[in-house]
């Protein structure tokens, strides 16, 4: 896998660079009450797990998932 999503990287440059992430981000909107991506788009990863009490190692294995599930097609 070539790519990979970190804690530090914001919504924003992970949808830019990972048009497929955003399925990921509207899975966890109902968890967090919020559309991720129209209210946290300039935030980092880890903010958004923090602010919305995410459990980040899920979030970033599932659009890690997303990713080297791309690479391998």
């Amino acid at each position: 896998m070539k790519d990979i999503i970190r804690a530090e990287m914001t919504l924003l440059d992970i949808v830019s660079n990972h048009e497929e992430t955003i399925e990921v981000f509207h899975q966890y909107d109902e968890e967090a009450g919020v559309c991720l991506c129209c209210t946290a788009l300039f935030e980092s990863v880890q903010t958004v797990a923090t602010t919305y009490n995410l459990n980040i190692e899920a979030l970033l294995r599932d659009l890690n998932k997303v990713l080297k599930k791309r690479d391998q097609a």
